[in-house]
């Protein structure tokens, strides 16, 4: 009886111990540049003058066209089955492959490890073998700590780049209260920072994914002040700013034909334009929509589209074009934008003489 209370004991400790270092570690919303996984290669050298993006939320493989989500109004946690995420990843895998290969970054949202919600296809695998041989840099926003596989979740931002990252950074942004089964996700903005060729200063490219189910986008305006504040600090340092990604705000108006109930239209919010510093710019593509409603699977002529996925740029930068990819949203819910910039030597005399 003695040894059966002692063990019984012990193993009460433990749990003890263990839901208490879960609630610490998994309850930490502040976002950490310890946690960033930086790869580099000795091959990879300075950019130049031009710089071709490319952006994506790659939904973490789950959320193709089949699919709806409980979140924006839907019925599912999960996706249809394990084939249709392989189909998603087998699919963006190719596409990065062929018009990733074009663009010399790559900023990526909601990109993930295997666990299950995308039926443990290892998604960012997959990208890391399409880009294979490029500098990166990749943060887990949403990481279960301490929780045994196969509930294990790390999903996140990365960027990769076929020039040499210099440093990489996180800026850290304002958390929500609300977390998913007991673990917050710490906001965050993944920074690498290029050199260019011959120049004192080089780029500081930026990817962002903003909050998305905040009341009133409360949470998500702080975040985009704070961001933008630190973006102009770096630029008065002289680096070229570009920040890319999902702001989860309207970047352009937008009227593509839908039958959607407003009432699943809640997380819509238009870019509060007094946020913008003087002489920054937003770069989006209201041509092309960048992201669905999942309320419902995907179909077009019925779900909104809008755009929300695109780039703000420092005054010493140049937009020489954007445009968004069509793809039906056949693998995921967002649509990738690609964009090519331009380093301006002297930004205050162009302007001067606009």
């Amino acid at each position: 009886m003695g040894a059966r209370f002692i063990a019984l004991a012990a193993l009460a400790v433990a749990i003890a111990l263990y839901a208490g270092a879960f609630s610490v570690l998994n309850g930490n919303a502040v976002a950490s540049s310890r946690d960033l996984v930086v790869r580099g290669s000795d091959t990879n050298g300075a950019a130049g003058e031009t710089l071709d993006l490319m952006i994506w939320n790659l939904g973490y493989g789950g959320l193709g066209r089949e699919s709806d989500f409980i979140a924006d109004g839907g019925t599912h946690y999960f996706p249809p089955s394990r084939a249709a995420v392989r189909g998603n990843v087998e699919a963006i895998e190719r596409f990065v492959s062929d018009e990733g290969a074009g663009a010399q970054v790559v900023l990526f949202q909601e990109i993930a490890r295997g666990g299950p919600v995308n039926y443990w296809v290892d998604l960012k695998s997959s990208i890391d073998q399409a880009l294979h041989g490029r500098d990166s840099v990749f943060f887990a926003d949403f990481k279960t700590r301490l929780m045994p596989w196969p509930l294990a979740m790390t999903h996140g931002q990365a960027i990769y780049s076929t020039y040499r990252i210099e440093s990489a950074d996180v800026v850290a942004l304002p958390a929500e209260d609300a977390s998913i089964f007991g673990v917050k996700r710490r906001y965050a903005s993944v920074v690498a920072r290029i050199p260019i060729d011959g120049a004192a200063h080089g780029w500081t490219v930026a990817s962002v994914h903003l909050a998305a189910f905040d009341p009133d986008a409360a949470v998500r305006t702080r975040q985009l002040r704070e961001l933008l504040a630190w973006a102009e600090r770096e630029y008065q340092s002289g680096q070229h700013i570009v920040i890319g990604g999902d702001w989860n705000f309207q970047l352009a108006e937008t009227t593509f034909p839908n039958t959607t109930e407003d009432r699943f239209l809640f997380w819509l919010f238009p870019f509060p334009q007094d946020a913008l510093p003087g002489g920054w710019r937003i770069a989006a593509d209201a041509r092309v929509p960048s992201v669905r409603t999942n309320h419902q699977p995907y179909v077009a002529g019925e779900n909104y589209v809008t755009t929300i996925d695109g780039f703000i740029v420092s005054p010493n930068v140049a937009v020489e074009s954007v445009a968004g990819f069509d793809l039906g949203f056949q693998n995921t819910d967002h649509q990738p934008v690609r964009a090519r910039m331009r380093a301006l030597r002297a930004p205050q005399t162009e302007q001067s003489e606009r």
